[in-house]
């Protein structure tokens, strides 16, 4: 059995420790998922599983986020009542859970924490969700899990390759292998974004998703054999996805640049996801950003898999769009500019694109906001014959802030002919809550 990172349309291998390297150099400037200054508090996860023997992987969970996170971590495992049940008590204080198949059957008073922590929009990681050990919550596969379970996946053979697809889940590692027989999960939801696949012969199988909701972040991972909870790689992904779903920041994640199609553009387009969002849209071709969603990612396998597939889907909102032709222009807002692309680089926090507006060099570089609701798009300029104006397009669920430019309605200008700076900030309204 092989694992394979799918990343920018090549297959990694024994290289993707010193790629993985190399970009985590890169963008060293790390996105934070809470406000800058904030106090973060000490993350508190609860652990509910009525497996046996899952004290070791308690252990070694808070292990692996203290290594992670360099802070104090409190990882507690459910108590059980005089009856057998669980209490579900801890939940009331967690910032996310780990479920281990299932809670399992739960009295009145446990029931109602446990439906109230999925609806209080905390994290949730689920490995191996158990169709019976969810009765406390109806429909919690269709509407909650996002996905059913079937019957034994390839007659219960191991996997022949492990596709792990680009997110920040997947931060510091490098490979992950099971031969453990899986279930086949079918009817994922349209929001459920999938991260992981395996493969036997011609048939694949989901392996991991994450869904982004209003009553908050869940991830489910379907392999959960007992000698992955002491697998180093498992723990790492584990780990990850629980500051994933609370809306931390991943140490070490790096922007994703991915040259591709992307809807309502122009081939050879760029998608650009940082570790806690948003994601953007960059077009060499019109000549500016299209479009900056909320999310994580976009499904690049129709362009992996087939040369003529769908464009990619994008999992999240739309909510800043441009359309304009050329919006950057020199001399006037009206007048026809030649814009020529020169290329890009990847610089700490994300990338730096490299162009000419009648000559003139323009470098701007994107990056996403402290909070992950926005991006500031820095523009270093040389000098021209005189001066810049960019198209300001109306927004419904976006504002924009400007630093060095002087707004002229649905324009702006950088008047001056030198060389210089500006900076547009780009947010997503406070009303305009992510999907």
């Amino acid at each position: 059995m092989k694992s394979r990172f799918l990343f920018h349309g090549f297959l990694l291998g024994h290289r993707a420790r010193l790629i993985t390297g190399l970009l985590a150099l890169l963008a060293a400037n790390l996105v934070q998922a809470k406000p800058s200054g904030a106090e973060i508090e000490p993350l508190r996860v609860s652990l509910v599983s009525t497996e046996g023997r899952t004290e070791s992987f308690r252990a070694a969970l808070a292990k692996t986020l203290e290594r992670t996170l360099g802070t104090g971590v409190t990882v507690t495992s459910a108590a059980k009542n005089a009856d057998g049940t669980l209490s579900l008590a801890s939940l009331r204080s967690a910032h996310a859970a780990v479920f281990v198949r299932g809670p399992g059957p739960l009295g009145d008073g446990d029931t109602a924490e446990l439906r109230s922590f999925l609806k209080a929009g905390k994290g949730s990681v689920i490995l191996a969700a158990a169709r019976d050990k969810w009765d406390a919550v109806p429909g919690f596969f269709p509407e909650y899990l996002g996905a059913e379970p079937g019957g034994r996946f390839a007659d219960g053979a191991p996997m022949s390759v492990i596709n792990l697809f680009p997110h920040s889940i997947y931060t510091d590692v490098t490979r992950f292998e099971t031969r453990q027989p899986m279930l086949l999960w079918h009817k994922l939801a349209a929001d459920a974004q999938l991260i992981m696949e395996g493969t036997v012969g011609e048939d694949t199988t989901p392996l991991a998703w994450v869904r982004r909701r209003k009553t908050g972040r869940i991830c489910h991972v379907v392999p959960a054999e007992s000698a992955l909870f002491s697998d180093a790689s498992y723990l790492q992904i584990v780990a990850n996805a629980v500051l994933w779903s609370d809306g931390r920041a991943i140490p070490h994640a790096q922007p994703i640049v991915q040259r591709t199609f992307m809807p309502e553009s122009y081939p050879g387009s760029f998608a650009i996801t940082f570790p806690n969002g948003p994601g953007v849209c960059f077009d060499p071709v019109r000549g500016g950003i299209n479009f900056v969603w909320d999310g994580d990612f976009v499904d690049l396998r129709p362009r992996w898999l087939t040369k003529q597939g769908e464009p990619p889907r994008i999992f999240g909102k739309v909510f800043y769009r441009e359309k304009a032709w050329q919006p950057l222009r020199e001399g006037a807002p009206t007048r026809d500019s030649e814009f020529r692309f020169r290329g890009y680089a990847l610089k700490a926090g994300g990338p730096e694109f490299h162009y000419q507006i009648d000559g003139r060099d323009i470098f701007e570089a994107i990056s996403a906001n402290a909070q992950g609701t926005g991006i500031t798009r820095r523009f270093r300029v040389g000098a021209g014959a005189g001066p810049l104006w960019i198209s300001l397009e109306p927004q419904t669920d976006a504002e924009i802030a400007l630093t060095g430019l002087v707004r002229d309605g649905d324009h702006a200008t950088f008047a001056s002919a030198s060389a210089g700076e500006f900076t547009i900030e780009i947010r997503r309204k406070s009303g305009a809550a992510p999907l």
